[in-house]
C-alpha cells in the first residue's frame, strides 16, 4: 500500500506542475505568477478585468485539459493519502477526512471554473485552503513515529501554507500578490508530496507491506 501511495504521489506533483506549464504556455496574453489565480487557467472564456492589482487579462485555450487534468490530480492525491494509513501511528481518521476534503472539494473547483460562477467558485476553495493547513498539520503528528523526515517536512509546509493562506486574505483586500499567496497556501502540499514519496524510507515501505 505504501509503495502505490508514492507513486500516486509522485505522479500528482509532476501531473500538475507540468499541466500548468501546457495550459500557460497556450496564453494568448502573458500569465503573470504573481497576479493571475491559478483557477485562471482554467476559465473557459477571455476576458479583461480591473483587480486590485490593475487591469489583467485573462484567456486560456487550453482551459478543458486544465479542468480535466486537475480532477485527475486530486484524484491522485486522495489515494497516495488513503494508501498511506499503514503509516499513520495516530489522527487517521482526520487525516483521510483531510485528504477526501481536499480532493473532493478541489475536484468541484474544477466542474465550477472561476467564470462561470465566481461566487460558488470562492466557496468551494476555502475548504481546499484551509484543508490543506489541517491536512498537512495532522500527517505531522500522524507520522511522527513512523516517517520523521515527511513528519518534519509536513510541519515545515503547513507553516508555509498558513502563512499563504494569510498572506492571500491580506492580498483579496489589496495588500499583496493574489497569485502568489495563493500558491503558498495551495501549491506547497505538492511539493510536501513529491519529498514524501521520493525519500527513502524503508521501515515505512516494510509496515506498509505488512498490512497489505
Amino acid at each position: 500500500m505504501v509503495r502505490t501511495a508514492k507513486v500516486c504521489w509522485t505522479l500528482a506533483p509532476l501531473l500538475y506542475f507540468s499541466l500548468q506549464v501546457f495550459v500557460a504556455s497556450a496564453w494568448p496574453v502573458p500569465y503573470e505568477l504573481l497576479h493571475h489565480t491559478i483557477s485562471d487557467l482554467g476559465w473557459t472564456t477571455c476576458t479583461v478585468e480591473q483587480r486590485l492589482s490593475g487591469t489583467l487579462a485573462s484567456c486560456s485555450p487550453r482551459h478543458a485539459w486544465f479542468n480535466l487534468g486537475g480532477i485527475a490530480v486530486r484524484i491522485l492525491l486522495a489515494a497516495g493519502g488513503i494508501l498511506l494509513k499503514p503509516l499513520y501511528a495516530a489522527a487517521t481518521r482526520r487525516v483521510i477526512a483531510g485528504w477526501l476534503v481536499i480532493a473532493g472539494f478541489g475536484i468541484a473547483t474544477c466542474l465550477v471554473p472561476g467564470d462561470v460562477n465566481p461566487a460558488l467558485h470562492a466557496l468551494l476553495a476555502i475548504p481546499v485552503f484551509l484543508g490543506t493547513v489541517a491536512v498537512l498539520f495532522a500527517s505531522a503528528r500522524a507520522l511522527s513515529q513512523t516517517a520523521r523526515f515527511a513528519a518534519r517536512a509536513a510541519t515545515v509546509t503547513a507553516v508555509v501554507s498558513l502563512v499563504g493562506v494569510l498572506g492571500l486574505i491580506a492580498a483579496l483586500t489589496g495588500h499583496g500578490p493574489v497569485g502568489l499567496t495563493e500558491r503558498l497556501a495551495a501549491e506547497t502540499i505538492y511539493l510536501w508530496v513529491f519529498l514524501t514519496a521520493v525519500w527513502p524510507d524503508r521501515a515505512g515501505v516494510r509496515a506498509g507491506e505488512r498490512q497489505v
